[in-house]
């Protein structure tokens, strides 16, 4: 007996080892074809879902799934697909075919001319497909109505037509070969009978929120433009003219229930035009409601067009932008040479010249916003240069909005925190009041406007202030529970977890601390009561709200509520139903992560998404209980023939004495009797990732878990926490060191000669701190690495214009004071004055546009090394950010970075680019890939 089961565990073992080597391990050939699902929908019966499912590299698909049968259909290149509201089609954007876009820029062929997007429309209860050509947009209705709108290019060579419109113009002639203003060609289609109704020499359209009405803009004539304004009404099928006039229009706009249009206008013919707000309804002409010479609005002031132009949905009030008028130019009659070019910096400016310049785009743009009051023809100007910014609630329905400025505390963003003062504002007369002072927190109004709430990162408590009675309440003074974040580890003030929501009419508000909700009277009478019953806290399990309906304004706790759940310390995830008085019902509770539920707008039906690190995160869909589960998609089935991997939780006690928690990946045919390198990633903490899939693809700046274990590497992900403020470094040794030691004391397969590091940017610094501190690894790469504190606490973070001393003293470099206050900690903390100790060959990527860390911090180190003979390569990607954008950039990191680890892990031999380096001359004729014997 005993010698049968030893045949069958022989012959199981012999099994198993044909079927992993059967498989392959991944090559960086194979990224392209990788897939990646996106943009599902659920049609609002709950019947029909689509998603797409593209790869990296080439064409990709559109699928439409039926619910009931389980069918599946495809369309080539569609995406960007919505359903009507009552589901009777699916409309999708179609891409010109890969090849065909790639072949035309070989060819040298101009932006413009490329090949355009084409329209679909999926009848879905006959399977009829039309297709229409160079779509330029397309707008669905969002509830109820039958009509929608698309708009195309307008043909090249087409004769003037206008048969099916109301006006007969003549088709503009063209300047220079160009239209002056773009045009193309509107469609207005019912779903229900198919019927159509086109227009030409359209510049802007807007179809009502319920797809009865269409706004539009027409610009016909020779050598002038003539600007027409129609509308048509869908229950009538009608179609009105309601301005006529020489000039341009723009901005096209219609209220939610299709009875109320607005646009802008300027019969003037300059570049810097002053414009005027329009107003009317389908039948009747649009009359002006605003101009310069409005005195509702700041003197010397205009309608921009720039501003976003947007009725209320209760279609009361119209809102829109305004700014000062427009300067003329004046010509200009010097040559460049004769001009001097220079940047005056002042101590007393509110950002810094860099910052200014990032943001000088978007503030010769900015608009203030005013409303028109529909009913009783009122227009009130809310925001000015004072207080810039106003945040309307109920979808611009509430009466009172949110005010803030951030002007007077901008100065304070480049060492301390983002402050402002809050205002309470009332859209009916703009009379502002000043409530809050100096804040860095959450604030908002309540949804039936009772009570602003806010959080005092000084104290960590939640206020609530009573509108009516401009009474203040300390909501969570004396709630014995931490409603700041408890695992905050940087030296400023913790954020909250944040609130849940309302119930109706403002009469509780519900706020979460780490695990758990608390339902709280806003008006501090009646005792918080926790909804979670501690079952969260009790539990080590983390509870987040889901909103299933995106036009929910309260929570309802009469009615089960949908709740996410994540288990702090086993990783798993799913859903729990609260109801009142009870603790919370696990509905799904799984060792994956389930996550992105979305449901049906008019049925019981949901889709979400479910993965660990072997399974893509494909779409799954069920009933509300996430009972009889089905799989929808499947994107990637060619991973069934690839040596994938396996991932682990494990655990250990750091220098500081805390038990901490990461993660360790194995190639699917681990083997424990043999021995494997291993690399060591990290950032802050990433335990919680364990069931994240890593989609096999070009590197932006770290390794790809998937593709190093299928290739044969073990890989090490360690959780790390800050203690000591002004010794970041310190506490990342004391976790990554001891964790790795941890892993090579406990497993007998981990080649302890050879383990190195790899992380980016924060990573990147750890790094370079590390190999200052020690020789454990074998070697290391690091991205973007802070290299000397000393000189980056003073630089400028290019992609913002921001000084970098906030992250210094109050973020994540930890240290928490000033240079000339905390000179020895900058000093410390700073590897490239400790280069001599470094016996760990490194290799750096920092890239010469890097707008995040600056690239002469990795420049620092790579001479330093240089300069002590140290081995040092440096990959700078030109014109390339923190982390790589392009790919063909990402696929040589990758290479690159491969090839150091193997070549240092595995002995395989040095690739040309790094026993020779690539000389300046030779760059882009050669790429150093071949391995020397």
């Amino acid at each position: 007996m005993k010698n049968l089961l030893k045949a069958v565990l022989v012959f199981l073992l012999m099994a198993q080892a044909t079927a992993y080597a059967q498989k392959v391990p991944l090559k960086h050939t194979d990224y392209d074809g990788w897939k990646n699902l996106k943009n599902q929908r659920i049609s609002a019966n709950g019947e029909w879902i689509s998603y797409e499912v593209n790869p990296q590299k080439g064409d990709g698909f559109l699928y439409l799934y039926q619910v009931k049968t389980k069918k599946l259909d495809s369309i080539a290149r569609g995406f960007n697909a919505e359903f009507s509201p009552k589901s009777e089609t699916l409309t999708f954007r179609i891409k010109a075919q890969y090849d065909t876009i790639r072949q035309a820029k070989l060819d040298k062929v101009d932006k413009k001319d490329l090949p355009k997007d084409s329209i679909g429309i999926w009848n879905l209860s006959n399977k009829e497909l039309v297709k229409l050509p160079e779509l330029k947009s397309f707008q669905m209705p969002e509830e109820k109505g039958e009509w929608m709108a698309y708009y195309l290019e307008m043909p090249k060579e087409e004769k003037d037509s206008l048969a099916k419109d109301s006006v007969e113009v003549k088709k503009p002639k063209k300047k220079n070969g160009k239209d002056k203003i773009k045009k193309g060609k509107l469609i207005i289609k019912s779903f229900v009978n198919g019927k159509e109704f086109n227009f030409e020499d359209v510049t802007n359209y807007a179809l009502s929120r319920n797809g009865n009405a269409v706004n539009f803009i027409q610009s016909v004539g020779d050598s002038t433009q003539t600007v027409l304004v129609k509308t048509f009404d869908g229950k009538t099928e009608k179609i009105n003219q309601v301005f006529e006039k020489e000039g341009e229009a723009d901005k096209a706009t219609i209220s939610a229930k299709g009875d109320q249009i607005s646009f802008i206008f300027s019969a003037d013919t300059t570049k810097n035009k002053c414009y005027e707000l329009y107003y009317g309804d389908l039948k009747n002409n649009s009359k002006r409601i605003v101009d310069t010479l409005s005195r509702e609005i700041q003197e010397n002031w205009t309608v921009s067009k720039n501003g976003r132009l947007s009725f209320s949905r209760d279609g009361e009030k119209l809102y829109f932008g305004v700014a000062p008028k427009p300067e003329k130019e004046v010509k200009d009659s010097l040559l460049d040479e004769e001009k001097y070019h220079v940047d005056v910096w002042n101590w007393k400016d509110p950002l810094l010249q860099p910052q200014q310049k990032v943001q000088a785009e978007k503030e010769k743009k900015r608009t203030w916003m005013a409303v028109y009051h529909t009913k009783s023809n009122k227009l009130v100007q809310l925001a000015d240069k004072d207080m810039r910014s106003v945040e309307l609630y109920d979808h611009g329905n509430s009466e009172l909005a949110l005010g803030n400025s951030p002007l007077p505390y901008q100065q304070l963003t480049s060492w301390d925190d983002w402050y402002s003062d809050y205002y309470l504002v009332n859209t009916n007369t703009g009379e502002r009041e000043l409530i809050l002072e100096k804040k860095n927190s959450d604030v908002r109004i309540s949804p039936a406007q009772k009570y602003m709430v806010w959080y005092e990162t000084q104290d960590s408590i939640w206020y609530s202030y009573q509108i009516e009675s401009k009474k203040t309440v300390a909501l969570t003074k004396k709630i014995n529970a931490n409603f700041y974040s408890e695992t905050h580890d940087t030296p400023n003030d913790p954020n909250p977890y944040g609130i849940v929501g309302w119930t109706k009419g403002d009469k509780n508000v519900i706020i979460q601390d780490r695990y758990d909700f608390w339902m709280i009277d806003p008006a501090g009478v009646k005792p918080a009561v926790n909804l979670t019953n501690g079952f969260g806290r009790r539990n080590n399990i983390r509870f987040d709200y889901v909103k299933l309906d995106d036009e929910e304004l309260f929570i309802d706790l009469k009615k089960p509520v949908l709740l996410s759940a994540f288990h702090e310390f086993n990783k798993k995830s799913g859903y729990y139903q609260l109801k009142k008085e009870d603790d919370p019902k696990q509905i799904v509770f799984e060792d994956a992560k389930l996550y992105g539920v979305e449901k049906a707008k008019s049925a019981e039906q949901i889709m979400f998404k479910r993965s660990t690190f072997v399974d893509y995160p494909n779409l799954w869909t069920s009933n509300l209980n996430f009972a009889n589960q089905t799989q929808v998609s499947d994107a990637n089935p060619q991973q069934k023939n690839i040596n994938w991997g396996s991932v682990e939780l494990v655990d250990w006690t750091s220098g500081d004495g805390e038990k901490l928690q990461g993660l360790l990946y194995k190639p699917e045919d681990f083997d424990p009797n043999k021995k494997y390198p291993m690399l060591v990633y990290f950032y802050e903490r990433t335990s919680d990732r364990l069931h994240n899939y890593h989609v096999p693809q070009p590197n932006w700046s770290i390794i790809n878990p998937s593709y190093c274990v299928s290739n044969g590497y073990l890989i090490f992900m360690p959780d790390i926490t800050y203690h000591k403020v002004g010794y970041p470094g310190e506490s990342a040794y004391s976790s990554i060191v001891t964790g790795t030691l941890a892993m090579m004391d406990r497993y007998d397969f981990i080649d302890k000669e050879n383990i190195a590091l790899q992380g980016q940017s924060w990573g990147g610094y750890q790094i370079a701190y590390l190999v200052t501190r020690t020789d454990l690894y074998k070697c290391a790469m690091a991205g973007a690495p802070v290299s000397n504190m000393t000189s980056a606490y003073g630089g400028i973070r290019w992609g913002s214009g921001m000084s970098r001393m906030f992250q210094y003293e109050r973020t994540q470099s930890r240290i928490g004071g000033t240079l000339w206050n905390s000179t020895l900690q900058y000093i410390e903390n700073s590897p490239v004055f400790f280069a001599p100790k470094i016996k760990t060959p490194l290799l750096i990527m920092h890239n010469d546009n890097d707008g995040a860390v600056p690239w002469y911090q990795g420049i620092e180190l790579f001479v330093a090394m240089r300069r002590l003979q140290k081995p040092c390569w440096m990959l700078t990607y030109n014109n390339e950010e923190h982390n790589l954008r392009k790919r063909p950039n990402r696929m040589d990191l990758s290479i690159r970075t491969m090839q150091f680890f193997d070549y240092y892990l595995k002995g395989k031999p040095a690739p040309v680019w790094m026993t020779d380096g690539i000389p300046a001359v030779k760059k882009g004729k050669m790429d150093g890939y071949e391995l020397k014997k």
